[in-house]
This record gives C-alpha cells, sequence and structure tokens, in this order.
C-alpha cells in the first residue's frame, strides 16, 4: 500500500494535513551565539551520551535557510505546520530579559507560514530547557514552572494574535521517565524521587501556562501533546500481571490524562510512587485544568506489548516490555515495531474516555535510513506502506465516532534525533547531514499528492 492508495472521501473538509518538527533537531544557531545552551547541549558533551558521537547544536541549520524551508513546505501542500519555541532562543537564560533576536526569528517564521496560507501550530516547550535552570533542579522545582508561565505569558502577547493552535508542552512522559528515570534524555538524571517531582510538575506546568496564555488571547485553543500508548499481554493474565498493567497505562497513559484534563492522578500510582519514595503527591497543587483541553495532540508511533517475566522501570517484576512485534515481523530502522490498529483503538479509547475532544495526530512516521540512489533518488518504500497504513488507521477511527481534525507527520526532515545523533532518519525530506542539501524523498512527493489531490 502506498501513501497515495489511502482512501480520503469520508474525511471532513476542514481536515488538518500537516508536518511537524523540533526546535532543537532542526534549527541551528547555537555556535553563533544567537540562542542559550539548553539542557541537551550539555547532554551531547557527555561522552558516549549519543550513540554516533554528534552534536545537535547545528540541526539542519533551519534558522538560516528558513525561507528555501518555508518554500519547500508550500510546496508539500500542507495546510498547518508544527513547530515549537525554543526556550533559550527566546530568553537566553530561562529568566531575565527576553532575547529580541529569538523573538523576531519566529515572527518571522510565523509570518511566513501565513503568508504562503500554512496555520502555524505552536509547542512551547518540546525538551530545551535553558541549562541554567536545570542548575537549580529543573522540572523538579516548582520555581522552573512559574519562571515557564512567565516564558509562555510573553509568548502569549507576541504571538497570540496570529497563531490559532498553542500545545504547553509535548510528551511529559519522555521529559520524566526517559530524562530523570532511565538518563537516556536530557538531561541524563537517572532517580525515581525527583522522577516522581518532575511529573507532577508537569502537570501543573500544563495548567498554568494554559491559564496565562487563555487570559491573555482568549480566542486561542490551547491543548498538550502526549505521547499515549495501548498496552498488550502475550501469554495469561493473572490478578497480579493486570495489577502491574494497570500501573503501566498509569505511567504511560492515565497520569498525564487525569491530571491535565481532570485535574487528579490515578490512585494506583501515587500509592507506588509513595510506597518507593516516601514521596506524597497532592492532587490539591494541581491548578483549575479547565483551560487547557481545547485539543488533544496524540503522538503515536508503536504500541507496548508485554510478556510474562523482566522488570520494567525496575518497578513490574513480574513483566517485561518486549521490543519486539507480535503483531507481525516489521520494525523501522530504530527498532520500533508497526502497530497501526494500535493507533485506532487509542484513538476510540480517548474518545470514550473524552467525548468529542477534537483531537489531531501531532506526530507520526517511521525511521528508514535510505539514502539517495545514483539518480538522486531517495526511494523509502517501507516508509510509505508505514504511513499509509497508519494513515488509514487514523481516518477508520473518524468513522468510529472521534472527532479527529487533523494528522502531522513526523517529521518534514532528516534532523538530529536525540540520543541517537544524526543516525536514525525520519524526515520526508533527506538531508545531507554535511553539505546540507535537502532532497524530497519518495514518501514526501506521495505525502503531497495524498494532501494536494482533496
Amino acid at each position: 500500500m502506498k501513501i497515495r492508495d489511502v482512501v480520503t472521501r469520508n474525511l471532513p473538509k476542514d481536515f488538518v494535513w500537516g508536518t511537524a518538527t523540533s526546535s532543537y533537531q532542526i534549527e541551528g544557531g547555537f555556535q553563533s551565539g544567537i540562542r542559550g545552551r539548553c539542557i541537551w547541549d550539555d547532554l551531547c558533551d557527555v561522552p558516549d551520551a549519543i550513540r554516533d558521537g554528534t552534536k545537535g547544536g547545528i540541526g539542519i541549520d533551519h534558522v538560516e535557510r528558513l525561507e528555501e524551508d518555508l518554500d519547500l513546505l508550500k510546496w508539500m501542500g500542507i495546510n498547518s505546520y508544527r513547530f515549537s519555541i525554543s526556550w533559550p532562543r527566546v530568553q537566553l537564560t530561562g529568566r531575565g530579559n527576553f532575547n529580541q533576536a529569538g523573538i523576531d526569528f519566529y515572527h518571522r517564521l510565523i509570518d511566513g507560514l501565513l503568508k504562503r496560507g500554512i496555520e502555524p501550530n505552536i509547542t512551547l516547550y518540546h525538551w530545551d530547557l535553558p541549562s541554567e535552570l536545570q542548575s537549580i533542579g529543573g522540572w523538579s522545582n516548582p520555581h522552573v514552572v512559574d519562571l515557564f508561565v512567565e516564558y509562555t505569558e510573553k509568548m502569549a502577547r507576541e504571538y497570540g494574535s496570529k497563531v490559532k493552535y498553542w500545545s504547553t508542552l509535548n510528551e511529559p512522559w519522555c521529559t520524566t521517565y526517559l530524562g530523570h528515570l532511565i538518563g537516556e534524555h536530557a538531561p541524563g538524571i537517572k532517580d525515581l524521587p525527583t522522577t516522581v517531582k518532575v511529573a507532577h510538575q508537569l502537570v501543573r506546568a500544563h495548567a498554568l501556562a494554559s491559564k496565562a496564555i487563555k487570559l491573555i488571547a482568549p480566542s486561542v485553543k490551547v491543548g498538550v501533546v502526549l505521547n499515549l500508548a495501548d498496552q498488550r499481554f502475550i501469554g495469561q493474565r493473572s490478578d497480579s500481571i493486570q495489577k502491574e498493567l494497570d500501573i503501566v497505562d498509569s505511567i504511560m497513559n492515565l497520569w498525564w490524562l487525569q491530571g491535565m484534563f481532570e485535574g487528579r492522578y490515578p490512585k494506583n500510582l501515587i500509592d507506588v510512587f509513595e510506597d518507593l519514595t516516601g514521596l506524597h503527591i497532592d492532587e490539591s497543587e494541581i491548578p483549575n485544568t479547565e483551560f487547557g483541553r481545547d485539543w488533544l495532540g496524540l503522538n503515536y508511533y508503536a504500541g507496548q506489548v508485554f510478556a510474562p517475566g523482566g522488570a520494567g522501570f525496575g518497578l513490574f517484576p513480574g513483566t517485561k516490555e518486549l521490543a519486539g512485534a507480535p503483531w507481525g515481523t516489521e520494525r523501522t530502522d530504530i527498532g520500533w515495531s508497526w502497530t497501526p490498529d494500535g493507533l485506532k483503538n487509542l484513538l476510540v479509547r480517548l474518545n470514550e474516555m473524552y467525548p468529542n475532544l477534537p483531537i489531531f495526530i501531532t506526530e507520526n512516521g517511521a525511521c528508514y535510513n535510505n539514502v539517495p540512489d545514483e539518480f538522486g533518488k531517495v526511494d523509502d518504500a517501507k516508509r510509505q506502506e508505514y504511513m499509509a497504513l497508519y494513515i488509514q488507521s487514523a481516518i477508520e477511527s473518524i468513522d468510529a465516532g472521534v472527532n479527529l481534525r487533523g494528522y502531522y507527520a513526523w517529521s518534514m526532515w532528516d534532523n538530529f534525533e536525540w540520543a541517537f545523533g544524526f543516525s536514525m532518519r525520519f524526515g520526508l525530506v533527506y538531508v545531507d547531514f554535511d553539505s546540507l542539501k535537502r532532497i524530497v524523498k519518495e514518501s514526501g512527493h506521495q505525502y503531497r499528492e495524498l494532501i494536494t489531490r482533496l
């Protein structure tokens, strides 16, 4: 199946087709001193922290190639572009004076999108916390939440009249667990008590920042982008296994959904955290959640599959997570399984929890490391098939009653893939990381064909 083969006749006329990126992965500009240092710059300086030994400071030089990249977005035919603001670009240390050059860059980006008929979709935090704020505890410190709200207020004053869709945080699960328990992501901490504090403060940050945006720009739509997952178990379930799977669901899904949309946490996880750390999480500290639930962004690549034995996060002695694909044998080059049916299942579950909530698939895509052939063509057949299956699954959820408003492909360009460095490629557009030349892959051509035929 190819992307162009996806059946779209039942889609709403205002369905959004987009692409997505993040600031640290593409922008560059750190070397020239036009943004402050962030926690990913710090992690890149740690030996062996990045698998290919590269550093992300240059990204793909998007800041200097802005007009070229905007023209490519226009050519792609998308009607929305999701990007993140680099906090240390607009406020070098995360507090104090703001950096006008950084603010002006995002004005140019937003104005350039609007000029080309592309609606901007802003994410305020996509993992690049200013280094100075990490030195005072980062997201485990409630004062950093206050500073995030001040930064948010400034961004809302600058761009609130131009941008309709805002999300506060991208994938807080990754910030929490990959960054503070597993240590694979910045800031590279491995400490459960810190993890628990971060999980709580990020829920507070979403609520407070959402309110700040709404008070300044009441007409905008504010949400959050979560990487949620569907869980499946291979084997016979006992009561103890089911209890552990319920905790996994709370860690991955319910902590964020209930915390950010309902102002409460799943009790099973509060109990686990208190038993293991002695920390009691006070739900009364969660601010009013009514301001940040205009829409939900869902990032989805693969489901979670569990089997008996092993341990996950050091918490679950009865189950282990499989990195394989009981759905089939397909895996992307980064090792993630193909689970397109899980996308529809998850969307239906979200609609059951929050009926008629507007949902956008804010990230979906596949890592395949195809390179140009002798004719300069990048024929990424597996990515084409993967995207077609996932897009079709998403469309089927609409027939099941889900209020799905749009789909953003991850990613527009090959870029710095976090702990994998530049070794993994998700882009619809190939980037030569030496010359920084852009070449549209066959998947990019097909995605354009899908959009422009509508």
